[in-house]
């Protein structure tokens, strides 16, 4: 479960830095993150900040749609399941476990279909 609130603290990073781009840090909001846990959080948003090719990967698998016209929730959840696969070298978990993980923040955070929009960006975006 650790790295579950670590990915859902970075998550709360992310939209975050979307209304005020200055946030470093944020309070953790009843998430319980060992150091460990604060450590995966901050690489995988330092990942999604160093790699702005992660916004190309979406674009190319999303139809229909612009990056800017994205649910704020529903873009930095595919950020950081695309920063953790292909940018956390020995750090990232596999694919269905990080599409799972993203799922389930989109059931928590994100709109009513955001789950299945997210699966299916990601199961295309993760394959070769």
């Amino acid at each position: 479960m650790s790295r579950r609130n670590a990915r859902e603290y970075a998550l709360k990073v992310l939209y975050s830095r979307e209304l005020n781009p200055d946030t470093e840090t944020i309070d953790s909001d009843g998430l319980e993150l060992s150091e460990k846990d604060r450590d995966f959080a901050d690489a995988l948003v330092k990942a999604v900040s160093d790699h702005g090719e992660i916004d190309d990967m979406i674009s190319a698998h999303v139809t229909n749609w612009s990056l800017s016209q994205l649910n704020v929730v529903d873009k930095n959840i595919l950020r950081l399941a695309l920063a953790e696969f292909h940018f956390m070298g020995d750090e990232a978990e596999d694919r269905k476990l990080i599409i799972n993980e993203a799922v389930e923040m989109a059931k928590v955070y994100g709109g009513e279909s955001s789950y299945r929009f997210i699966n299916g960006v990601l199961d295309k975006a993760m394959k070769g």
